[in-house]
């Protein structure tokens, strides 16, 4: 005998609606299970004849394109009515009312809570966190209905499973509307990226890493004055921001280029390339302009390197604002065999991005070497090398010393320990500074003299050294005892 036991009769004549059964035998029951898209999309269909809208709806998965569901959010719902009402003339799609409806009872619970996913910051952009102010709900589970200017309805209604990741986005309308309804979340999408826009001007956004905050922090706070690099190089590096000037956009649209600059700076660890790329994103943040710093993804994360730039190199045409990329160690980004081809297509080939504003990609690495050669000499994917190499000059071995001992610098007492370290990258000044200060307290002075540096030098060279000597760090292999072995061999 076929029986429904132990659900609801709204739930029995959905099955029977859709054929599904449910059968006992010797005492056990097995139903059938019915998704949730079924029992919406049955819902929406009674809701339109409850309400005598005219004909057949046409039911159907509306296309989604953000996460906070713009044709569910009040926020743009109610800017779409009011942009409307302004307007002397009409767009295909113009929304001129909406309303919340109670969920349907024979919904089984589908969106009936009204309960949102989760705050977000006062842009959008993210989810809020506990300091934060001026936060906005997402888009509530709910059930819609929308009516435009030519008269016509629709229905919608949107609920999110976060534990079965089961979303629902299923909208009815009148047959033949549909163009008109694309054109609707055309408008919506347009609104969602002006204010997306507008949020993110003067942004630092990290890509790869959970300490986002953190590192965004760090790269605002940094200035030219911590970057002690000659006037040439940071000329050569300055006038790459050229790419977002408007005559040299439409110099890269007229011939068809897409308008993307890829910056390399090469040279050995130490020498100030991590502290220029943090100003440069730290004086493009201040002028308005969208920033993208990516790091590598931890091992435990599915996402590769190369996917996280080109997340980067797509958000940069996504946002149309002027937008410098940076990343520290490019070698490691395009080094995987099975990625080159993707990589080689990208930086310059049918899938280079094209940001109308302009991206400037500004990269560095210790070892240009571990670059694939069609990358790094293929003159369009890296459109420009600037060397940043060791200290060389006196005088600027001068200016490093001068910064790192701040005001304890004292011209006849330091100067002349500047020779002595030549050859050698920004970063070792600063740890022969730091060294001697911490040797000069140990011996009960609170000034650095010329020997602390002096000492201090000799320390971390010869640290260096002993490093670099792999073979002291090894123990000696297992010698034989001729007590023993020789007298086994003997008695044989």
């Amino acid at each position: 005998m076929e029986k429904i036991e132990e659900t609801t009769p709204e739930l029995q004549r959905l099955l029977s609606i859709n054929g599904d059964q449910t059968t006992a035998r010797e005492g056990i029951t097995r139903v059938l299970r019915v998704s949730r898209r079924e029992v919406a999309a049955q819902a929406l269909k009674r809701l339109w004849q409850e309400a005598y809208l005219d004909g057949e709806p046409l039911i159907f998965d509306s296309p989604t394109r953000r996460r906070i569901q713009t044709q569910h959010h009040p926020f743009f719902l109610d800017q779409q009515v009011i942009v409307g009402a302004r307007r002397k003339r009409g767009r295909l799609g113009e929304l001129r009312a909406w309303s919340r409806l109670e969920a349907p009872s024979y919904a089984l619970g589908i969106a009936a809570a009204g309960e949102v996913e989760m705050l977000l910051k006062a842009g959008m952009l993210r989810s809020a966190d506990i300091e934060d102010h001026g936060t906005i709900p997402s888009a509530p589970h709910s059930w819609l209905r929308y009516t435009f200017a030519n008269g016509w309805t629709a229905l919608s209604v949107y609920f999110y499973d976060a534990d079965e990741s089961d979303q629902i986005v299923m909208t009815a309308i009148p047959g033949g509307r549909q163009d008109e309804w694309l054109a609707f979340l055309a408008l919506l999408d347009e609104q969602y990226n002006n204010l997306v826009r507008k949020a993110r001007r003067g942004r630092i956004e990290i890509i790869g890493s959970d300490d986002d905050e953190e590192l965004a922090d760090i790269i605002k706070k940094t200035s030219f004055d911590d970057v002690i690099l000659s006037d040439e190089i940071l000329a050569q590096v300055a006038s790459q921001r050229n790419i977002f000037r408007p005559e040299m956009l439409r110099r890269y649209a007229t011939l068809r280029v897409p308008r993307l600059r890829k910056v390399l700076l090469i040279g050995p660890p130490g020498t100030g390339k991590t502290t220029l790329l943090k100003a440069e994103g730290a004086y493009h943040a201040k002028k308005g302009g969208l920033v993208f710093y990516v790091c590598a993804p931890p091992k435990h994360r599915e996402t590769t390197s190369w996917q996280q730039l080109s997340y980067a190199l797509r958000g940069a045409v996504e946002s149309r604002l002027p937008t410098l990329i940076l990343v520290e160690d490019f070698d490691m980004f395009v080094s995987d065999p099975q990625e080159l081809q993707l990589v080689l297509n990208t930086l310059d080939g049918i899938a280079t991005p094209d940001n109308p504003a302009g991206t400037l990609l500004l990269a560095t690495s210790n070892d240009p070497d571990k670059i694939d050669q069609r990358i790094r000499d293929r003159p369009g994917r890296i459109d420009m090398l600037i060397e940043i190499g060791l200290v060389e000059d006196t005088e600027f071995a001068l200016r490093f010393l001068k910064h790192f001992l701040g005001g304890a610098y004292r011209e006849e007492e330091h100067a002349s320990v500047a020779p002595l370290l030549l050859k050698q990258p920004g970063s070792h000044f600063r740890e022969v500074c730091i060294t001697a200060a911490m040797h000069s307290l140990e011996m009960g002075r609170t000034d650095v003299l010329q020997e602390d540096l002096l000492w201090a030098n000799e320390v971390i060279l010869n640290g260096r050294a002993v490093a670099s000597q792999s073979e002291r760090f090894m123990l000696p292999a297992a010698r034989k005892r001729g007590s023993f072995f020789g007298k086994n061999e003997q008695k044989r």
